[in-house]
């Protein structure tokens, strides 16, 4: 499989993240990064949905894990064959592309079987025992073409039929002797220029006969053989040589391992170990979820670099990536929140600008490049800077934010306060929404003080009042708590149009004691004037931690 290069938000997105990777995927192609693509590591928000459907654009690709999996270490186009490929010509194909194993599909691509030296060593022996009559399984349109023959007369398709081959070195009676002893119609008699030989044999009704060393068929015999619709041809080589062929005419799946099963383009790579020290080869074919086979995976790739690269966008720490972000190199990452523990193998492009949204770095590196930014993606980075502002009202929004805004919607012909309303109007009512759904539409998980905290935000744009799922998201709140070992997990509900909050939280006794906001119900509180979970929020509650626990932040 051809490299190529994701670019992907944090866990459970929000529309900003999603856009973001959507734009910037598009500028890197138009940079000349061919195989560069969005992608998302959770499910869309309501919101996200409309405003990728309004402008007509695809949801990104979902990628729920980046633990290593096979098809991301497969770099070439696999070589196989068919089932029906002569033996000769497979092998003539290991050798010359110096393969360990060439896969056997059926017409269709599917994985069949596959040729490998152990597997061919194995069954060879078994035709040429000299203690055992040898049967080749052989048509006559293979016989041909290996024996690189001459034909004569040829009757039969592309029926394989098991055959004995009978040299004719002995004599003449001899010979009687040992067809009679054959069904005729499905020997391979190999024979010189033994005139008496060929007649016998057509008169018999051998399956073919097959004249060596070049030797012509007489008129006489010719009529005779198209009378009994017997095949003749006649080989280049000599006897002995024939003979050895005539074995490698056998179709190709008739020596190979049947036994080795093929792996998911999917497999996890450690799901597989067990599975490649059994093969001979230290290799297994890999196929699609239809079967097809489209690559090989070896006992090397273990230590290979996948062949995906990430640019992360809207976070720049691991803990918000999605899993297995560190098995890859990362190229870039464009964000607009606090700095994490973050290191990388190589240099890589930082940009980290104070702004209110990501998707107002990536407007501006489109006017920076002089790309172009069609009308579709200009909408799409305008409703990210929108959401991700609160309209321009969250404390997080800069003047860079609103310039980048008002030039965006003079592209594409949008009022900036208009079609911000129009955004939160969409995905607005929380009652038609599951518990699921609130909590994971944008929710981040945090590290202060060494401990672990989560908050997920959603924003309405009417009057929030006291939640009435209220119980319910409790409990969900406790068993995020439970299930991953946090200080306190909390839902932050933002009202954009009396700009405020309300925040539910369950935690800590110690740290629900000390609250700071207003309550309004057991574990309900409203935060007034604070619409940014990053600016406002998040460091007020840090800063309580650090007071309930005695201790400075430490970020991990």
């Amino acid at each position: 499989m051809k490299r190529k290069t994701y670019v992907i938000g944090h866990r459970n997105p929000d529309t900003d993240s999603i856009v973001s990777a959507v734009a910037y995927a598009e500028l890197k192609r138009q940079q000349g990064l061919d195989r560069c693509f969005p992608a998302r590591a959770g499910k869309l928000t309501p919101q996200t949905e409309y405003i990728l459907e309004r402008f007509n654009i695809p949801a990104p690709e979902y990628i729920p894990d980046l633990v290593p999996k096979v098809g991301y270490f497969l770099s070439k186009e696999p070589v196989t064959v068919k089932e029906s490929t002569s033996l000769w010509d497979a092998l003539e194909i290991m050798d010359g592309e110096k393969l360990k194993i060439l896969p056997v599909v059926d017409k269709d691509g599917c994985y069949k079987s596959v040729l490998n030296y152990n597997a061919f060593a194995s069954n060879i022996t078994r035709r040429i025992n000299p203690h055992r009559k040898a049967i080749i399984p052989t048509s006559i349109p293979l016989l041909l073409k290996t024996l690189n023959a001459q034909p004569v007369v040829v009757f039969g398709g592309d029926e394989v039929v098991k055959s004995r081959i009978l040299v004719a070195g002995s004599s003449f009676e001899s010979f009687k002797h040992h067809l009679e002893s054959e069904i005729p119609a499905n020997a391979l008699v190999l024979t010189g220029d033994r005139e008496e030989i060929q007649r016998y044999s057509i008169e018999n009704g051998a399956r073919a006969v097959v004249i060596t060393n070049g030797t012509s068929l007489s008129k006489g015999l010719r009529e005779l053989a198209e009378k009994h619709k017997v095949t003749v041809m006649i080989s280049p080589y000599d006897t002995s040589s024939t003979a050895f062929l005539i074995l490698y005419s056998t179709p190709v799946a008739t020596m190979t391992d049947t036994l080795t099963e093929a792996v998911s383009v999917n497999s996890y790579v450690r799901t597989i170990r067990e599975k490649l020290n059994e093969s001979p080869s230290r290799s297994l074919p890999v196929v699609d979820d239809n079967g097809i086979v489209v690559g090989i995976f070896t006992e090397s790739d273990l230590i290979k670099e996948p062949n995906i690269d990430m640019i992360m966008v809207d976070h720049n720490e691991l803990s918000q990536s999605v899993e297995g972000m560190e098995s890859y190199r990362i190229l870039e990452i464009l964000d607009h929140h606090r700095l994490g523990n973050f290191s990388t193998k190589y240099p890589i492009t930082f940009i980290n600008r104070v702004v209110g949204a990501t998707s107002t770095i990536v407007a501006n590196m489109y006017v920076e490049k002089r790309a172009v930014l069609k009308p579709d993606i200009a909408g799409v980075l305008l409703a990210g800077i929108l959401t991700d502002t609160l309209i321009l009202r969250s404390a997080t929004t800069t003047d860079i934010d609103r310039e980048m805004a008002e030039y965006l919607a003079g592209l594409v012909d949008l009022d900036v306060e208009k079609f911000g309303q129009e955004i939160f109007e969409s995905s607005s009512n929380l009652k038609n929404l599951s518990l699921e759904d609130i909590l994971g539409m944008d929710s981040k998980n945090y590290t202060a003080c060494g401990k672990k905290f989560n908050v997920s935000q959603v924003e309405v744009n009417a009057g929030v009042g006291v939640w009435e799922g209220k119980e319910g998201a409790l409990v969900s709140l406790r068993e995020r708590c439970e299930k991953n070992g946090l200080y306190f997990a909390a839902l932050m509900v933002t009202d954009i149009v009396a700009l405020n909050s309300q925040l539910l939280i369950y935690g800590e006794d110690e740290f629900l004691r000390k609250m700071a906001f207003p309550r309004l119900d057991m574990n309900l509180y409203v935060c007034r004037d604070i619409l940014s979970r990053k600016k406002q929020l998040v460091p007020l509650l840090i800063e309580q931690m650090e007071s309930v626990l005695g201790v400075r932040d430490q970020q991990e």
